[in-house]
């Protein structure tokens, strides 16, 4: 519980060091919500716990909640239009390129996700673990118009930062009557989640780790889960022949045309 304590003492230091300097706390907000939102490196930039604590620092008066509101919302909606013309640019190519070809099981959800919810997928997605940092990007692969994009990247952004600032506001006040910190609940919230998170994504694995002791039933999942992953690796696979494919015969094409005039 000690080295939580530090950790918590550490990250409070760090956010407050920043807020002493209102404009470089701009930036930095306004760059951590742009990174959020960008295709796949959204996975790696922790918005949330840094959202909730900023939101506390605005409740003691460390920061004004206006500029700091805006600068996270302009950062959400940059971000998405970054992913969305990402998406729209490399179309199917992205499944070649680095670092999303990485994250092919991630891409492929997030357009089953945009299939199924449509336009409504960019709002409902900024919510969602994972399928938020693909969302955007897929919805230029999938040539969604810029224009119905942008009118629901704005509004959603502007959402989202009030669900991320406002929580922490809230939280300090209520923490501190009880004598606990918001940034020890944080950190520990945090470790739950990263844990939880694993377990969900890694539960297979785990499962099969214990395929000796789960007789002919292990065999079956085992068998199965190895048929569906061979699949999914086929389908991924024709997705990327049938876009070399075109881009051959786009090529060939303008080389015809070349030589003919």
């Amino acid at each position: 519980m000690e080295f939580l304590h530090d950790i918590s003492v550490y990250l409070e230091a760090v956010l407050v060091s920043i807020s002493a300097n209102f404009w470089l706390a701009l930036l930095f907000i306004f760059l951590v919500c742009i990174g959020e939102a960008v295709f796949i490196v959204g996975l790696l930039v922790p918005s949330l716990p840094i959202l909730l604590l900023t939101g506390g620092i605005i409740a003691q008066g460390g920061l004004p909640f206006w500029p700091i509101f805006f600068a996270a919302s302009l950062g959400a909606i940059i971000g998405d239009a970054i992913s969305y013309f990402v998406g729209y640019w490399l179309k199917d190519k992205i499944r070649t390129v680095w670092p999303f070809k990485n994250h092919l099981g991630l891409i492929a959800q997030g357009e089953l996700f945009f299939e199924r919810h449509g336009g409504k997928a960019i709002f409902i997605g900024r919510f969602i673990t994972g399928v938020k940092a693909v969302i955007p990007g897929v919805a230029g692969m999938m040539g969604m118009q810029y224009r119905y994009f942008t009118i629901i990247n704005v509004i959603s952004a502007f959402v989202w930062a009030a669900a991320h600032i406002l929580p922490g506001m809230l939280l300090t006040a209520w923490l501190d009557s009880i004598g606990l910190s918001l940034e020890l609940v944080i950190v520990v919230g945090a470790i739950v989640l990263t844990i939880a998170f694993l377990a969900l994504h890694s539960w297979k694995r785990i499962v099969l780790l214990f395929v000796p002791l789960l007789g002919e039933t292990g065999r079956r999942l085992k068998t199965r889960w190895e048929a569906e992953a061979a699949t999914a690796k086929a389908v991924n696979d024709a997705a990327i022949a049938t876009m070399l494919a075109r881009s051959d015969a786009a090529a060939a094409l303008k080389g015809g045309h070349e030589k003919l005039s």
